[in-house]
């Protein structure tokens, strides 16, 4: 309608709407704009999930080097994880790099048991008592006259307990944006 309450003339009508279905395309700069990025169906964790498979599979090769080397006049003595029965190293760390893997690959492997922060968490605990254990074992064997030291493998447990850890926080971080 004009000013005057007249319907325009033909020549003055509006345009008709753009017919709307299924893959209908507006002209450019008319409708709705795409996302600049498609959304990803990956939950974005893949460097937290590298982090996790890193520290998983030092826990595992920790558990089987020396944690304790004690040297004395018989000769050299060395004590793995593997010798002193800490098993819940290797089922965590098992735990821990199979979840970095499908946290950093999901779409070709999934497995949602547990949290790397959980696990992380209580490798850090058992961690924490063998060093207890260690440092009793050290000062018992310097008491004797020995000389003992702390060996690669513990440290290497320690170093993933720590990665595991790391992982799961970025893991949590992401998952909030």
């Amino acid at each position: 309608m004009d000013e005057e309450g007249q319907p325009p003339e033909p020549s003055q009508q509006l345009p008709q709407p753009p017919p709307q279905g299924l893959g209908y395309q507006p002209p450019p700069g008319l409708g709705p704009t795409p996302a600049s990025r498609p959304a990803s169906t990956r939950d974005g964790n893949a460097n937290a999930g590298w982090l996790v498979v890193l520290g998983g599979v030092l826990i595992l090769v920790g558990f089987f080097l020396p944690w304790i080397t004690v040297t004395g006049p018989p000769g050299s003595v060395s004590q793995s994880g593997k010798d002193a029965n800490e098993w819940v190293f290797v089922i965590l760390g098992g735990f821990a790099t199979v979840r970095g893997i499908s946290m950093a690959r999901p779409e070709t492997f999934r497995f949602q048991l547990g949290t790397p922060l959980i696990g992380g968490v209580l490798l850090a605990v058992f961690a924490a008592t063998r060093w207890g254990d260690l440092q009793n074992a050290l000062d018992a064997a310097k008491h004797a006259g020995y000389t003992a030291s702390i060996g690669i493998g513990f440290w290497a447990v320690i170093a993933g307990t720590v990665l595991v850890l790391l992982g799961g926080v970025m893991a949590m971080q992401r998952r909030r944006l």
